[in-house]
């Protein structure tokens, strides 16, 4: 079936015009070429790349985040809302833990939902510290992790680091040679659910409901 036994002749790792061409969804949906509604087919494998790995929350999709006193956004005395990150291809979309170490002693903080934060939080600047717990907020052009009371300038003398570890959003591959965040192991399980998603957009309903069991 799809990928199975066609992983020698595809580029590795597989990129976007691998995943959509002669032998992958191309090959599926019986399109001998890479030019022919090539841009249907990226679409199609966009959606089910974002499908399959939005759903997975593997090591692949982790990536850690240092907040310090040279960071962008700098963790800074008197502060206690910061960004998350936005950086190409890290972009921020939920959160794996936050912490930080105390003489190498690892220390959780949680993140709470808002009812929690509201009753437990303390943001008057004389209540600075270390953070107890956290929330997520979301501005107008970020997601924002908020503490629970505002960093102090003691904890970043004696400890300096607050420590985001997250996963990252999966954004659509736009180049013919971008590849997935997936192990080579799952990129091919793209193949068969793209294929079905241009059967559809294709409103080729016969196709569809033959690739639908491998989908």
């Amino acid at each position: 079936r799809a990928g199975h036994g066609l992983m020698a002749v595809f580029t590795q790792p597989l990129d976007l015009v691998s995943l959509a061409g002669t032998d992958g969804v191309g090959w599926l949906v019986g399109l001998r070429d890479n030019t022919t509604d090539i841009n249907a087919r990226y679409n199609a494998v966009n959606w089910a790349y974002v499908e399959l790995a939005g759903h997975l929350k593997g090591y692949w999709r982790r990536r850690s985040f240092d907040y310090t006193s040279s960071s962008s956004p700098v963790l800074a005395a008197g502060t206690r809302a910061y960004d998350t990150p936005t950086t190409a291809g890290a972009v921020f979309d939920s959160v794996g833990r936050l912490y930080f170490r105390r003489s190498g002693i690892y220390s959780d903080v949680p993140v709470v939902g808002d009812a929690e934060w509201l009753e437990k939080s303390a943001t008057a600047s004389t209540n600075s510290g270390e953070p107890q717990f956290a929330r997520l907020v979301q501005t107008s052009s970020a997601v924002r992790l908020e503490l629970n009371r505002p960093i102090s300038q003691n904890f970043i003398d004696s400890i300096g680091t607050l420590t985001l570890e997250y996963h990252l959003a999966i954004a659509h591959l736009v180049n013919a040679t971008d590849t997935t965040v997936l192990p080579r192991n799952y990129v091919h399980l793209i193949i068969p659910l793209a294929a079905w998603w241009y059967a559809l957009s294709q409103n080729d309903h016969k196709l569809a409901n033959q690739l639908k069991p491998e989908a």
